[in-house]
């Protein structure tokens, strides 16, 4: 199976993780991902800086998004909704590396 591209990166380092908080709670807020929060962020900030406006065509729109997450769930759990939320499955994990 054919590997699909993937969009360019950039790698942040914030020295403090309440500003990673901050933009994560801000993000969901507004119903987007951090990613799509902070692009949305850079992208208000080069048109301040005269750069112009962003390109459109680069970006997924959030419902299109959602749309996609759901055919994966319901090919992936052939229509069963998927009741446990990603959190408690991370800190579930998260405690359970812990104790070993």
């Amino acid at each position: 199976m054919a590997k699909k591209p993937t969009a360019p990166r950039v790698n942040i380092y914030l020295p403090d993780p309440v500003v990673r908080r901050q933009i994560k709670t801000a993000a969901a807020k507004q119903d987007l991902s951090v990613s799509e929060y902070c692009l949305r962020a850079i992208t208000t900030q080069l048109v301040k800086d005269g750069e112009g406006p962003p390109a459109q065509a680069h970006r997924t729109p959030l419902k299109r998004s959602v749309a996609a997450a759901r055919r994966f769930q319901a090919k992936a759990f052939n229509g069963r909704l998927f009741s446990v939320r990603s959190a408690e499955l991370i800190r579930e994990v998260r405690e359970d590396l812990s104790t070993r």
